[in-house]
């Protein structure tokens, strides 16, 4: 796990709006956010899953922290506003092949990192844009040694807990047999 600092965490969140600029204006983008989200209404596929709108969070009006805003170009109603921190905290997960299993295991540090920030009372969010987006994942190692697959980025600190994730009934996600 690498924390950038300095110029590289500079760069790292200059890639991350590029991303979410990116994500703005491409209309597939915004197809797969309106197929899993729901800011006012079921999604568009009618599930009943998917990102509520309670759980989308304020909208940024000042700070460099980066934040996936899922509403994407939709608004969403009673939705408030707030300054994150200038100087955020980042934290990138990577590997030194990209391999399936190196993304298995990049993801069991993942759950490791993110358990243990729980434990002690801190939160995270994860900024997967750059990620979503070859031309701009590369841009993201580790720039000491121009190595590694970056695999996620995350933000922990301390703030509000969030409202909980709906769940599904385990009859729909478990069958259990005899």
């Amino acid at each position: 796990m690498v924390y950038p600092a300095s110029w590289h965490l500079q760069q790292v969140l200059d890639l991350v709006r590029e991303a979410e600029t990116r994500g703005l204006t491409d209309s597939e983008s915004d197809r797969e956010l309106a197929e899993w989200t729901r800011p006012d209404a079921p999604s568009a596929n009618g599930a009943a899953d998917g990102v509520p709108a309670q759980a989308f969070g304020p909208v940024r009006s000042g700070g460099k922290a980066p934040m996936r805003d899922f509403a994407g170009p939709r608004r969403v109603s009673g939705r408030n506003s707030a300054v994150f921190e200038a100087a955020p905290q980042i934290a990138c997960v990577s590997t030194t092949h990209d391999r399936p299993e190196d993304r298995v295991r990049a993801g069991q540090a993942l759950e490791r990192f993110l358990l243990l920030a729980t434990a002690e009372g801190l939160v995270c969010s994860l900024a997967t844009q750059p990620l979503e987006r070859p031309d701009l994942r590369w841009l993201l190692r580790d720039p000491k040694t121009g190595a590694g697959h970056p695999q996620m980025l995350l933000r922990p600190g301390y703030g509000p807990v969030g409202p909980r994730t709906p769940r599904r009934p385990v009859a729909d996600v478990l069958e259990l047999r005899s």
